[in-house]
């Protein structure tokens, strides 16, 4: 008896596996003020140093994982036994989990970009100017404040991380395995 197996789809699971524990997807610093790291599992906003949380984001965000988890774990079992009359609806269901998070981090930035560029400048109103012009996505700018006794100038960093990168790679190789389990 031959041995069938789905090779992208044992690669995606496994790394589907280990993807929410990688750390974050993408940063954002505002000099030494503010401090944003963002990935579909989790976050740490540090504001002067000291961390913002929310529990219901935290258990939100926990049942991503635990659905990720899930799907790369259906995904190892259909692409191990392609056979089975289940294996394909387990595929399926794991293999376009990491592009779909992909996706969604990169439309969640792009709608935050020009609603930050728009709210933040008008938060200084009346109390001085604030030049402020957030990149889209990734990238480095300089926000500037001034009013009648001070005037600062403060780096902003935005960037994706190598564990985005991967996701990005392994969002394809769902992609592909999905669509081998199709054709076999």
């Amino acid at each position: 008896m031959e041995l069938k197996i789905n090779p992208a789809g044992l690669v995606v699971g496994a790394l589907m596996l280990l993807l929410p524990f990688l750390g974050p997807w993408w940063q954002a610093s505002l000099g030494e003020i503010i401090r944003v790291q963002l990935s579909p599992f989790g976050y740490e906003i540090n504001i002067l140093g000291e961390p913002l949380s929310s529990t219901l984001f935290d258990c939100l965000l926990l049942g991503v994982k635990l659905s990720f988890l899930l799907g790369g774990a259906l995904l190892l079992l259909g692409s191990l036994f392609p056979n089975k009359w289940w294996s394909r609806r387990f595929v399926r269901f794991g293999a376009t989990k990491v592009l779909w998070l992909v996706t969604s981090l990169v439309c969640v930035l792009l709608a935050a970009t020009p609603l930050l560029n728009r709210i933040v400048p008008s938060l200084a109103e009346g109390k001085g100017q604030l030049m402020f012009n957030l990149p889209y996505l990734s990238g480095s700018s300089v926000v500037e404040v001034s009013s009648e006794e001070v005037e600062m100038r403060v780096p902003l960093q935005l960037s994706f991380t190598w564990t985005f990168w991967l996701a990005v790679v392994v969002g394809a190789l769902g992609l592909a395995a999905r669509v081998g389990m199709k054709v076999e």
